[in-house]
């Protein structure tokens, strides 16, 4: 879980905000003595657990998805947490190949989802607006052939 407090140092020193996030993670989960809020049985029943590919620092095209009720979350991964190396003039052919680290990071994104929620169905959804054209045909390739399924934001209704 990815919790911030602020965003400048000046916020990130406050005990206040702290404790009280810890309060509420604390108090949800019902490790204080009372009931949880929420069910939080993962094992249970099959839901679709959304894995977001692509975005800024706060994820908004997810956060859509992430707000509805009945959705689970596995990864979001940020943007700037897939590097990939620019092919060049190749970005035209069919058989894109483009470098960088990326497909290691979806891939275990995805693989350790799976293992958080083996009831589930994994279901990546990408910001499409936050990739130039060869990025999101490279990921959607690798996704393809990884056999990872792209769901759109009505597919986690």
């Amino acid at each position: 879980m990815f919790v911030e407090i602020g965003s400048t140092e000046e916020y990130w020193k406050r005990q206040d905000a702290a404790q009280a996030i810890a309060l509420l993670v604390w108090e949800g989960l019902g490790l204080g003595g009372g009931d949880a809020v929420g069910d939080w049985s993962r094992n249970c029943f099959q839901q679709k657990i959304l894995l977001g590919i692509g975005g800024g620092h706060y994820v908004p095209r997810h956060m859509d998805i992430v707000r509805k009720d009945g959705v689970w979350v596995g990864h979001l991964i940020a943007g700037y947490s897939l590097p990939m190396e620019d092919p060049g003039p190749s970005k035209s052919q069919a058989n894109l190949e483009v470098g960088g680290t990326w497909k290691q990071a979806i891939r275990v994104a995805f693989d350790t989802t799976r293992a958080a929620f083996p009831q589930g169905e994994v279901l990546a959804h990408l910001d499409n607006k936050s990739f130039k054209g060869w990025q999101r045909n490279a990921i959607v390739g690798f996704l393809a052939e990884q056999n990872i399924k792209v769901g759109k934001p009505s597919d986690f209704c």
